[in-house]
C-alpha cells in the first residue's frame, strides 16, 4: 500500500500536509486539524472531499479563500467556507475515506494559487 496523505489549508494559506490513515481513527485526526467537534464533508470529485468545521461561520472562523477558489472549480459557490479545511481523497469500495498522493496534495495547491516550496537537489563535486 503506498502512502496517503491529507492536505490541510488555512485561511490565510499556510497548510501542512499531513499523514492520512495510518492510525485508523480519521475522525480523530479531522477534529484535531480542524480544531472542532462537528465536521462536514463537501465532494469536489469523486477523488477529492473537503472537510470543514460544521459550525465554522457560527464560531465567526474566518473566511477560508483558497478552499472556496478550490471548491469554484467543481461548482458555483452557494456559500461561504470558515475556518481550517482538510483535503482527503474520496471513499474506498466499503466507503473508507482514502487519503491523496504528494502529487494531488500539490495540485490542489496550486490550483489554490499557494506556491508549493521545491526540495533542491543535492550539489555534488
Amino acid at each position: 500500500m503506498s502512502a496517503a496523505f491529507a492536505l490541510v489549508l488555512r485561511p490565510d494559506a499556510s497548510f501542512n500536509i499531513i499523514e492520512w490513515g495510518s492510525t485508523g481513527d480519521t475522525l480523530s485526526t479531522l477534529y484535531r486539524e480542524i480544531s472542532c467537534t462537528n465536521v462536514a464533508a463537501v465532494d469536489l470529485s469523486p477523488k477529492v472531499c473537503m472537510w470543514l468545521d460544521d459550525e465554522g461561520m457560527l464560531k465567526n472562523a474566518p473566511v477560508n479563500h483558497p478552499a472556496m477558489l478550490l471548491y469554484s472549480i467543481t461548482a458555483p459557490i452557494h456559500q461561504e467556507f470558515h475556518g481550517t479545511a482538510v483535503f482527503t481523497g474520496g471513499p474506498d469500495a466499503k466507503g473508507n475515506t482514502t487519503g491523496l498522493t504528494l502529487d494531488r496534495c500539490h495540485a490542489l495547491l496550486a490550483l489554490a494559487g499557494t506556491d508549493v516550496p521545491t526540495v533542491p537537489t543535492p550539489r555534488t563535486n
